[in-house]
């Protein structure tokens, strides 16, 4: 679909890959698009430790953005499934560094950022104080449509020295490597001419096109979280609001047809990591001899499954969790790989 979207050509350009966590092991991007397979109708559990592997994969590919597109709610998961753990970090993806509300002022470390911050308060600018980036700290940053930022530096108090200007020029370098615009200012020189240093200051923001936008809204910076309409007509999907359209997704659910009478399953149980073959029968349940009866209460739970799906059961009172780790399709039938049901764009 990319190919005939954006052509070969675009593609080489920008460096646009497309597959499964896999495909990025040991590569980045700078923008990431995560899909997780998955709606309230086609909800596996994910838990097992593989699993956890392959998510820390997909979700460290990406060194600027990343965007999830999904189906399904937290709610609607099991709470200890990795794509629910997804979603709340994605909710909260930096606990304790949500958005900087009350008192601006006292969050600066001097008298001279102060006066700074509310000159660009004054015009209506976003300005955040003491803006930690890559185990560094600036001063002030001014926000902008765009994910445009300005950082501004205050040299020359108690915490920026003469003899800290080396190590603060080298925390600026690196800083720009990965994106970073400044601007600095000596206190002497904003003691001598303050309006100067700001007309200076406001030159540049208008030069980067980053323009006021008002106080902070006490919501998270870091995240932004929209819902899509599925297309109208679109089969198991018709009618229902989803966090994104999944065309994709949709179609290989309707061919999906998983587990059958007559096929043989590998499980591994997740409780004690012990694994068993079956070969499902509708007659006979010898699971010693490895035969499992459909209507028994793993064997309900394993028809319609696909490779690497979860599933859990109850036997003499007790929960058991299993991950159909292989499936070998009795003949007539063709297996579905993994890849065609799972997996993240």
């Amino acid at each position: 679909m990319l190919l005939d979207e954006l052509g070969e050509e675009i593609m080489l350009r920008h460096r646009i890959a497309c597959g499964d966590s896999a495909t990025f092991q040991g590569n980045e991007r700078d923008v990431v698009f995560l899909s997780m397979v998955a709606d309230p109708d086609s909800k596996q559990s994910q838990t097992a430790a593989h699993f956890e592997q392959r998510f820390n994969v997909a979700l460290s590919r990406a060194r600027d953005q990343v965007v999830l597109v999904r189906s399904v709610r937290e709610e609607e998961l099991n709470p200890n499934d990795l794509k629910a753990k997804v979603i709340r970090h994605f909710r909260e993806p930096m606990a304790g560094a949500t958005t900087p509300i009350g008192d601006l002022m006292a969050m600066c470390d001097s008298d001279f950022e102060r006066d700074i911050l509310a000159r660009l308060q004054l015009r209506r600018y976003r300005v955040r104080p003491q803006v930690g980036a890559l185990g560094y700290r600036i001063d002030l940053v001014v926000e902008g449509a765009g994910d445009r930022r300005l950082a501004i530096e205050c040299d020359g108090d108690e915490y920026h020295g003469p003899e800290r200007w080396a190590e603060d020029m080298r925390r600026q370098r690196v800083l720009e490597r990965v994106g970073w615009r400044f601007w600095r200012c000596w206190a002497s020189s904003f003691t001598i001419d303050p309006d100067g240093c700001m007309a200076d200051l406001f030159a540049t923001l208008e030069r980067l096109q980053i323009h006021p936008l008002g106080e902070f809204e006490g919501t998270t910076v870091y995240v932004e979280h929209r819902t899509a309409q599925p297309f109208a007509d679109f089969g198991p999907t018709k009618g229902r609001t989803s966090e994104i359209d999944t065309p994709t997704v949709a179609k290989v659910d309707e061919a999906r047809t998983g587990v059958r009478n007559g096929d043989r399953v590998v499980v591994r149980y997740l409780d004690d990591n012990n694994t068993a073959t079956f070969t499902l029968s509708q007659e006979r349940n010898d699971p010693t001899n490895g035969l499992l009866s459909v209507n028994s209460p793993l064997g309900k739970q394993l028809i319609g499954l696909v490779e690497e799906d979860e599933t859990e059961f109850e036997v003499d009172g007790r929960i058991r969790r299993v991950l159909i780790v292989r499936t070998e399709r009795q003949a007539g039938h063709t297996a579905l790989k993994p890849s065609a049901v799972s997996g993240y764009a």
